[in-house]
Order: structure tokens, then sequence, then C-alpha cells
């Protein structure tokens, strides 16, 4: 498929005053760069437009205080959108977003936001609400936001536990086998003292009679190979205890990975292809849970499309 031609327009001829209005220039790309060297622009508009990705440049124009989007075919924000921190009316109608990126929840000043026309995934459309007027509207903006920034808090919650839970499986096994080479060094260095005791004997008896040297020669060399025998049989068993207790740990791990992938295979079947059923399974939920479970799928939802769209999109040139 050919790649589309970038639409070139003369910003500098669209700037008037603090506002800079691109509306109806078939553009497909955002002239970044022009409009960030206008200092006094805090006012864009680019509705109308073929635009379907902001690129990842659009988050240095942290002065705008209200931006225009509307009737484009923007499939997703950038990761980290909430950076435009001075943002207090945004318009998203009718475009193509699915849902939010985590970090929308830190537009703590956002005061209007429109996204009627999208088709959002089931979960965060009942938070953003219908926004047929300038009050839903508002309180649109506000709960997004909140709602948002409260699933950004669990999920650095749950990444923090994953990150503790995934260093004590890696360091458990290490730990064991360090406990288990204490008695291959006792069994050494019993060996090396019954060799010692061995040649301090024969120094000692040096002066005995033939018959008390031959005796102790033949005793010497038996209670040495009891005592190398029962080293070699302890250090066999402390390298089976090791051997175990680490195939314990990668058969553990391995379960877990297991069930994770079942687990993202029956969420993304429900979620993605299926959100009906997903809607029938939630009236089961008791009412005191069922915050919290919808908080934790939608996390893990929004993580594995934000996933799966930055490997479909290619990078945009800026």
């Amino acid at each position: 498929m050919p790649k589309a031609e970038k639409v070139k327009v003369n910003v500098k001829e669209r700037v008037d005053d603090n506002v800079c209005d691109l509306s109806l220039s078939g553009i497909n790309e955002i002239p970044v760069r022009e409009i960030a060297s206008f200092k006094r622009v805090t006012v864009l508009d680019l509705s109308s437009n073929c635009i379907t990705s902001l690129g990842k440049s659009f988050i240095t124009l942290t002065r705008l205080v209200k931006v225009d989007l509307s009737k484009n075919q923007i499939r997703y924000l950038p990761e980290e959108f909430g950076l435009l921190r001075n943002l207090r009316h945004l318009d998203l109608y009718d475009n193509k977003l699915e849902h939010l990126p985590l970090s929308f929840g830190n537009l703590t000043n956002l005061r209007y936001l429109d996204l009627k026309g999208n088709p959002l995934t089931p979960a965060l459309a009942k938070v953003v609400g219908f926004c047929l007027t300038t009050k839903e509207c508002q309180d649109s903006a506000r709960n997004t936001v909140k709602f948002l920034n409260r699933m950004q808090a669990e999920a650095e919650k749950a990444k923090e536990q994953y990150k503790l839970e995934a260093l004590t499986i890696a360091t458990a096994p290490t730990e064991d086998i360090g406990v288990e080479e204490k008695p291959l060094e006792n069994a050494k260095s019993k060996k090396s003292t019954a060799k010692k005791a061995k040649s301090k004997s024969k120094k000692s008896n040096t002066n005995n009679n033939n018959n008390d040297i031959s005796t102790e020669v033949k005793i010497a060399p038996t209670n040495a190979n009891n005592k190398a025998t029962k080293s070699k049989r302890h250090g066999n068993g402390a390298a089976k205890k090791s051997a175990s207790k680490s195939s314990t740990a990668l058969t553990t791990v391995f379960t877990f990975f297991i069930l994770l992938a079942i687990n993202v295979v029956v969420i993304y079947m429900i979620m993605f292809k299926n959100p009906e059923i997903a809607d029938r399974l939630v009236e089961f939920i008791p009412h005191q849970y069922r915050d919290w479970i919808l908080t934790k799928t939608e996390i893990f939802r929004l993580r594995v499309t934000d996933w799966i769209s930055e490997f479909r999109t290619p990078p945009q040139e800026h």
C-alpha cells in the first residue's frame, strides 16, 4: 500500500494572535515544529482533517490550553499525552479512539472533554458519559481524569508488586544453593583434617616396632576412605537438594506464565471479541467488588491494546 503523501500547509498564514487554525486543510500529519515556533499560540484547531496519529512530538506543545481534534481518524493518543498539563478544553468528537492512555489522568486542569462518536470500550464509555450538553462535557472531563488517575495509581502499584515477586522468584534458588554449599565446605575441611591427623600419627609412631607401624598404616587409610565416602555422600545429597529446589522454582515460574497466557487469551476473547459477554459477567459480580474488578480489567486491557497498537502502527516521520 503506497504511503500517503504529506500535505504541506503554511502555518504562518493560519496564525492569528494566540490561535492557530489548521482546520479543513487536508493534512495527515501535524506540523508540530512549525506550530511550536509560535510561542504565543495556546489555541490549536485541527478539526476536519485526515489525521490518524498525533505523533510522539505532539506532547512538546505544552503551552496549549485548547485543542480541537474533532472529525479526524485518530486511533490512539500518545502514551505521554498527560504532559499537556495546561490543557483545559479538548474536543475529540468523531474519531476512532477505543481507549485513552493512563497518563490522561494527569490532566488535572481539564474542564471540557468531548468524546462522542468514538468506539470506546464499554467500561470507559460508562465513565465518559454522553456529553450532549456543556454541563455533561464538563462532568465528562472531571470523571474521566479522576478515573484514569485512579487506574494509573493501581497500575503503578501492581507494577511494583510484580517486580517484587519476580525478584523474589529470581533470588530464591541462589540463596538455597548458597546454604547447601556449606556442607560441602565442611566435608572438605574434615577431609583435610583427617589427612593432617594421619601425617601426625605417622611421625609420632616412627619409634614403635614394625608391627605397630604396619597396623597404623592399615587402619589410617581405612578411616580416611570412610570419611571421604561420607563427605562424597553428603555432597551428593546437597547437590540433589539444590537441584530439586531449582527445578521446583522453574516449574513454579513456568506454571505462572502458562496461567497468565490463559488469562490473557480469555480476557482478550471476552473484552475484544464479545463485549456483551463481559457485560453479562459484570452483572453477576457483587456490587462492592465490581468497581475494583472493572478497574483491574481495564488496566490490563489498556496495556495490551497499547502494545498491539505500537507493533501495528509504523513510526511517524517529523
